[in-house]
C-alpha cells in the first residue's frame, strides 16, 4: 500500500506548466526593486546603451555631411565605414537576449575610430578628427557603462 502512494506523490509532485507546487503552496516570485529592476529589464531590445551606440554610429557617419568635408576622401570614407559598423554592432548586441562578449566589437570599433585620424593621416581635417576622437570616447563610455551594470548585477 505504501509503494502505491509514493509512486503517486512522486508523480503527481512532477513541476507541470500552469500547475501550482504540491501541497498547494504557490511558487514564490522575488520582488526585484531599484537597481535589481534596471538590470532585470534589461532584454533584448531594451539596453539603452545598445541603442546610443546605434544613435552615435549614423551620427558619425553622417559628420562628414554635416560639416561639407565631403572631398577628403580618406577621411569621409573612413568615418563612413566605421560608423556603419559602430551602428551595426550596435544594432546586433540590441538584438541580443543577455549582454555578452559582443560589446567588444563596438569598444574595439571605438580604439580603431580613435586612432584612425592618425593612421590615415587626417588629422588637419579638425572638424573630422575632432568628431571622431570625441564619438570614439563616447562608445567607449556607453559600453563601458554595460560592463558596470554586469558587474553589479554579478555582486547584487
Amino acid at each position: 500500500m505504501s509503494d502505491h502512494i509514493s509512486t503517486y506523490v512522486l508523480r503527481d509532485s512532477a513541476r507541470k506548466p500552469g500547475v501550482r507546487a504540491p501541497g498547494g503552496r504557490a511558487h514564490r516570485i522575488p520582488k526585484v526593486r531599484g537597481r535589481a529592476q534596471e538590470v532585470a529589464a534589461m532584454t533584448a531590445w531594451r539596453r539603452w546603451q545598445d541603442w546610443v551606440v546605434v544613435g552615435l554610429g549614423v551620427v558619425l557617419f553622417l559628420t562628414p555631411i554635416g560639416f561639407g568635408e565631403t572631398a577628403q576622401t580618406v577621411a569621409t570614407s573612413t568615418l563612413y565605414a566605421l560608423g556603419a559598423l559602430i551602428a551595426l554592432g550596435g544594432l546586433l548586441n540590441a538584438a541580443m537576449r543577455q549582454a555578452g562578449g559582443l560589446e567588444l566589437i563596438p569598444s574595439v570599433l571605438a580604439v580603431i575610430l580613435f586612432v584612425s585620424p592618425w593612421v590615415f593621416g587626417f588629422t588637419a581635417v579638425t572638424a573630422l578628427a575632432w568628431s571622431a576622437w570625441i564619438i570614439a570616447i563616447l562608445v567607449a563610455i556607453t559600453v563601458g557603462s554595460l560592463y558596470a551594470v554586469r558587474t553589479r548585477r554579478v555582486t547584487a
